[in-house]
């Protein structure tokens, strides 16, 4: 092979090199920015959770656990009910407690706590209902580390909040 004919296949070679780089960079360049949560349903009202239970005050727990899950999460705001594109409602339907493992004396060792919620969110303008959702979660204390039912309850509480939150951020 000549020299200029391996200085042509070089710049070739070098020419496709160049142009599938540039298609590659004008694909990334075409991704865009954006929130996860739609500009026009961001704004969000949470009213206290009803509580179909013999459980006192859980219903308290969630709902301010809810809101400081949406004050954490970026691009959701929390709103006053006049102001808000989506109203979050919830019920707590039910609490178990499951013995998991027990010594030789019947005494728990290690037990959990799961509570079920129904949720829902809906357009504060029409009243439109855009989810709604039966959620459970579970919490475990081990009272030999000092734990009781509040830890299994806080730890059930936190994981049920972020799966709400998440609630939010899927399409409707």
């Amino acid at each position: 092979m000549s020299a200029a004919a391996a200085s042509l296949s070089a710049g070739a070679a070098a020419a496709v090199l160049l142009g599938g780089v540039l298609v590659l960079a004008n694909g990334c360049v075409s991704l865009h920015q954006g929130g996860i949560y739609r500009k026009d349903l961001d704004e969000v009202f949470v009213a206290y959770f009803d509580n179909e239970t013999f459980y006192r005050d859980l219903q308290f727990q969630i709902t301010e656990q809810v809101v400081s899950e949406i004050l954490s999460s970026p691009g959701l705001r929390l709103s006053s009910k006049e102001d808000a594109e989506v109203v979050l409602t919830g019920s707590l339907l039910d609490v178990k407690q499951h013995v998991l493992a027990e010594d030789s004396s019947q005494q728990p060792l290690l037990t959990s706590v799961t509570l079920t919620v129904d949720v829902s969110v809906a357009d504060i303008k029409t009243g439109e209902v855009l989810r709604n959702k039966r959620l459970s979660q579970q919490g475990e204390f081990v009272s030999s580390q000092g734990e009781d039912l509040n830890t299994a309850e806080t730890e059930a509480i936190t994981y049920l909040a972020r799966d709400i939150v998440r609630l939010l951020e899927e399409d409707f």
